[in-house]
This record gives structure tokens, sequence and C-alpha cells, in this order.
């Protein structure tokens, strides 16, 4: 059974709680590279993410987007160019053959472990956070086979079970 652990940059992240996660399959979302950059993938949507981040191409592990025009970045197979990161990295997993994936730092409300973005990307309105969660609804509902575990708390992430386990400071 392929298990996967995903990290997102949400509040609930930090370097602790990456740093204790560190052991079998590990993918990351967006800026989580920069806390686990020992991490097996890196799944970011947006071609302007990878633009204000070209460190991100530096990263050892393998990198993923749904967008096509992004070099050295592998496209995911059945993305929708609409879908978040965290969708995405979802469909990542699941193209890796994901029995179960388990979700840190998803928390989908307020900023980023990092706080707001200042590099002149957006930051996540409310409007747009309830496009995302109804993201993850559709995902859900279109792969029954891969139980996902979301162990953020007080996440408003509410489509896959929560688990509580002990999480690093």
């Amino acid at each position: 059974m392929v298990e996967i652990v995903l990290l997102a940059p949400g509040p609930s992240m930090s370097q602790g709680l990456a740093d204790s996660l560190r052991g079998g399959v590990v993918g990351v979302v967006s800026n989580c590279f920069q806390l686990a950059p020992w991490a097996d993938f890196l799944v970011a949507q947006d071609r302007q993410w990878w633009q204000k981040h070209p460190e991100a191409q530096q990263f050892r592990g393998r990198r993923f987007s749904g967008n096509r025009l992004i070099p050295r970045v592998e496209r995911v197979e059945r993305s929708f160019t609409n879908w978040n990161s965290g969708v995405l990295a979802l469909q990542v997993c699941a193209q890796l053959g994901a029995k179960v994936v388990r979700l840190y730092g998803f928390d989908m409300h307020g900023s980023h472990f990092f706080g707001p973005y200042a590099n002149g990307l957006s930051n996540t309105s409310e409007t747009r956070r309830k496009v995302h969660l109804k993201q993850y609804d559709d995902w859900a509902r279109k792969n029954p086979g891969i139980a996902v575990i979301n162990c953020t708390p007080g996440s408003a992430l509410r489509c896959f079970p929560f688990e509580q386990q002990a999480m690093a400071a």
C-alpha cells in the first residue's frame, strides 16, 4: 500500500512539523518546499508562482504543475488548469499510486505559514477559497478508492475524515 504525506503552506505548517513527517513518501505544495527540500515531489499549479520562485527549479525531487508552459516541470495528467495546487497535489498522489494520503497544513483559512504573500502574488480571497473547497469535494467524489485523511487541526476542509495526531511545534 502506497501512503503519501502532503504538506501544504497553511498557517499550521511549521519547520518542526515538516521535520517530524520526514520519512516515507512526502509531497509538498508550493512554498512548503522551503521547509522540506528533501521531499519527493513539489506541486504548484500557477505559472506566476513558478516565476516568483525560481529557486523552486532547483528542488531535487520531481516538480509538477497542470500548466504545460513551465519548463523543467512535469505536467499532471488529467488535470484542470483551474484546480488549486492542493487538489493538483492530490491528483499527483493518485498518479503515483497512493492508496492513503495524509494532509498537513491544509487549513483552508487564514494565510500561510510565512504570512501573506509579499512578492506580488495574490493571497486567496474568501470567495476563491470557497471555490477551492468545492474543488476538493469534486476530487474526493471522483477518487473514492483513495483514503485521504486530514491531519490538520482546525481545517475548514471537511470532505475528508479527520485524524488528530501529535503535532510538532
